[in-house]
């Protein structure tokens, strides 16, 4: 398991450790609204406004699970947890602003590129979740739950990544042409699972450096961790199998 309770960083304590099936469902809807809900288009009306805002709480929410479900300490979790609200209530706030001047835009205020706290947070989450399935010294359902949510978790950080890349560089665009950010979550996606259509392409060095980065990280969890674990999982007894009070997992040496 984690550390001990008291631990600077990380506890064993929280009706929430271990929920990865949360952490799951809410990774796997973050990335299908940053796939299909382009932040840029922040002119779009009220429609395209409400879904910045369902895109910014929801992937706010999936980072906030993250850190609950792999026992992160109260003190650290809730610092990030507050900077993660200020951020959804700006965002609302500014959307409410924006609603009440009546032009239909989000003034001073660009959504295609996330802050750096957003970046870094995203970057985090699954370092922290793997270090827990890790720890792990039983294989359960919610154990591979997590493994799972760990490889989304990695194409939502890298596509955060790729945003913060071009918006850093500034002058030499992340694919060589303006593209929506709809357009960066799907190049997250092909590169993680080795898809490569081709039809989008990072051309700087940092961005192919990533790129290149991602689709390793992506085939190293599916071989050494999903893999393995299901192996052990699927492995486990039976429940007709086990004795009485035991549930079908598997330990861990």
């Amino acid at each position: 398991m984690s550390d001990k309770n008291g631990s600077k960083w990380f506890s064993d304590d929280g009706p929430d450790l271990d929920k990865f099936g949360v952490v799951l469902a809410l990774s796997v809807l973050s990335v299908t609204l940053l796939s299909l809900i382009d932040l840029d288009d922040a002119t779009g009306g009220v429609r395209s406004q409400i879904g910045w805002a369902i895109v910014t709480l929801t992937v706010a929410a999936t980072l906030g699970a993250s850190l609950r479900a792999s026992g992160v300490a109260r003190r650290p979790r809730r610092v990030v947890e507050i900077l993660l609200l200020v951020g959804v209530v700006g965002t609302i706030v500014t959307l409410i602003v924006s609603e009440m001047a009546g032009d239909g835009s989000i003034p001073g205020l660009d959504s295609a590129q996330p802050s750096f706290l957003w970046t870094l947070v995203a970057v985090i989450s699954p370092i922290i979740v793997l270090r827990r399935v890790m720890k792990q010294r039983t294989i359960t359902m919610a154990t591979l739950l997590g493994a799972l949510a760990v490889y989304l978790l990695v194409a939502l950080a890298f596509n955060y990544a790729f945003l913060a890349v071009e918006n850093v560089n500034g002058i030499e665009l992340f694919f060589g042409t303006v593209e929506s950010t709809s357009s960066f979550m799907y190049f997250s996606l092909s590169t993680i699972t080795t898809v490569g259509y081709g039809d989008l392409a990072a051309v700087g060095d940092v961005g192919r450096f990533l790129s290149s980065a991602e689709a390793v990280i992506g085939q190293v969890l599916l071989v050494t961790v999903v893999a393995r674990l299901v192996s052990l999982y699927s492995s486990s007894p039976s429940p007709a199998a086990t004795s009485e009070g035991q549930s079908p997992s598997v330990a861990v040496e």
